[in-house]
């Protein structure tokens, strides 16, 4: 069953959201006002724990205090100083600062007076719900999203429909058939797929998986890639793309 962690100022939304989606899906919710009460400016807003085994995460800005003024004062991508969000007053801006940074499908909860000034200058989200609207929409476009998101990194295991990564032990199998592969073969599949939809460039290839010290030249991400695409079984090499000029992609859109 999937997981979904809601982040919201309203203690009933958990039980509002769990009514709708019924038996569908195990709902749970982040103490968001108790952390904010005990806020400690050294840690982090969210935890381990806060993501971990977590397949869809609802975030309620309609019960954030995030202002117009502000965030127009952020740089590009809504970036906020470190200053700034030492500030316990600006608990909710690092909350949403940090959830930047995760890597787990983002369903947004806003009001239509909010959606002018933070469509443009938000975090990355995969789909965005009215408060107004949630008895009608919310179970659809869950569905959605995590039909669209099927690899899910579940503790030590990166699994992408029958195509499994051992994260622990270093093993690929696919429906239980383990497949042999290099270190480096290993280390480049697991990368593209944590970072599932996004174009590579060769150059930051080398960098995560060879280190900065390698002097070998872009020709090995390719090597690699060849031998790669070679060990894995359809439907899973045709995931792995090549963008000309550019690098490599991983995508379930074949």
């Amino acid at each position: 069953m999937e997981n979904i962690r809601i982040i919201s100022r309203n203690k009933n939304l958990p039980e509002i959201i769990s009514n709708i989606l019924k038996s569908n899906f195990n709902v749970s919710a982040k103490d968001f006002y108790k952390d904010s009460i005990n806020f400690q400016l050294t840690n982090p807003v969210l935890e381990t724990a806060d993501t971990l085994n977590i397949n869809l995460i609802i975030l309620d800005l309609t019960s954030l205090d995030i202002k117009k003024e502000i965030i127009y004062q952020a740089g590009p991508g809504f970036a906020f100083h470190p200053e700034f969000l030492k500030d316990s007053r600006n608990h909710d801006y690092k909350l949403i600062d940090e959830l930047k940074t995760v890597q787990i499908p983002k369903l947004i909860l806003m009001s239509m007076e909010q959606a002018g000034f933070l469509l443009e200058n938000f975090i990355k989200y995969d789909d965005i719900i009215f408060s107004d609207q949630l008895d009608k929409e919310l179970s659809i476009r869950i569905n959605i999203i995590l039909r669209r998101h099927r690899s899910a990194s579940l503790g030590n295991i990166l699994k992408v429909d029958d195509l499994i990564l051992n994260l622990e032990n270093y093993e690929v199998s696919v429906q239980g058939e383990i497949i042999e592969m290099t270190f480096k073969e290993y280390e480049l599949l697991k990368y593209l797929i944590q970072n599932e939809g996004k174009v590579i460039s060769r150059n930051i290839l080398l960098s995560k998986i060879w280190g900065y010290d390698f002097y070998g030249g872009n020709r090995t991400v390719d090597v690699h890639m060849r031998h790669l695409r070679a060990k894995l079984p359809s439907p899973y090499d045709l995931m792995l793309k090549t963008v000309r000029q550019v690098g490599y992609i991983f995508s379930h859109k074949i």
